[in-house]
């Protein structure tokens, strides 16, 4: 997924209000960016000092908005940049099930987006093909710890609801899938967060054991775009013994 122009250098001040960041320019200008990730933002950008890149917004005189910046990645490690948007997830997706990333869903050509599904909800993507369907929920995830990617960094009843959802299409007969997209190329597996949001985590191991798959891969991130890397295993009760002894 490359990025419409070039991202703009910075360095990270301050967050305000979840959705607000203040950033110094290389130049010495301090300016206001928009934070589209409403998470805690841990291991990738807690620091003041921390490297981030903004994307700049031309006036269009279509949508007024209250900056012309938004916050598109940081750099918490020399060399490791995390991709902050959290709606890239879904685009990469796309672009990762076109490079062949879900042997498994091959047999599903037709895709759709946001379809109403569950109790007022809409599930990011239906596959549809010969064998039927699969109902597909994406995840973006920035949280780093040690090798692994966890999820959510923040409490999430919204998670815990989709995953129950799904839990329930499972049932219908239907496949459905959460797909967790890491915008990190630092980790090695993913894993619920449960010391953040033991909630989500007993639910998350909970479907899986009733049919819900669960799939990842890593993201590289760089100054021209996010580009998919490599499918990683999800470990929904945590990290097995014999992985642990590997390390």
């Amino acid at each position: 997924m490359l990025y419409r122009t070039t991202l703009t250098p910075a360095v990270f001040l301050r967050r305000e209000k979840r959705y607000s960041v203040l950033c110094r320019l290389l130049s010495g200008e301090e300016v206001w960016a928009h934070c589209a990730n409403p998470g805690r933002l841990l291991s990738c950008l807690t620091e003041p000092g921390t490297p981030v890149y903004l994307l700049f917004h031309e006036p269009d005189g279509k949508k007024e908005r209250k900056t012309s910046w938004s916050l598109e990645q940081s750099e918490p490690i020399p060399g490791v940049r995390v991709g902050l948007m959290p709606i890239r997830g879904n685009a990469l997706f796309e672009e990762a099930l076109g490079m062949g990333f879900f042997p498994g869903f091959s047999n599903y050509p037709e895709l759709r987006r946001e379809v109403p599904y569950g109790e007022g909800s809409r599930v990011d993507f239906v596959l549809s093909g010969p064998e039927g369907q699969i109902f597909v929920e994406v995840k973006s995830v920035t949280y780093r710890d040690g090798d692994a990617a966890l999820f959510p960094d923040a409490v999430s009843q919204r998670a815990s609801r989709h995953a129950l959802e799904l839990s329930r299409v499972r049932r219908e007969g239907i496949r459905s899938a959460m797909v967790f997209v890491v915008m990190r190329s630092d980790c090695r597996y993913v894993m619920p967060a449960s010391g953040i949001d033991p909630s989500y985590a007993r639910v998350f191991a909970s479907v899986c054991k009733e049919g819900v798959e669960a799939y990842s891969f890593s993201v590289t991130a760089t100054e021209s775009g996010l580009f998919p890397g490599r499918s990683m295993p999800v470990f929904p009760e945590g990290i097995p013994a014999e992985t642990e002894r590997s390390q």
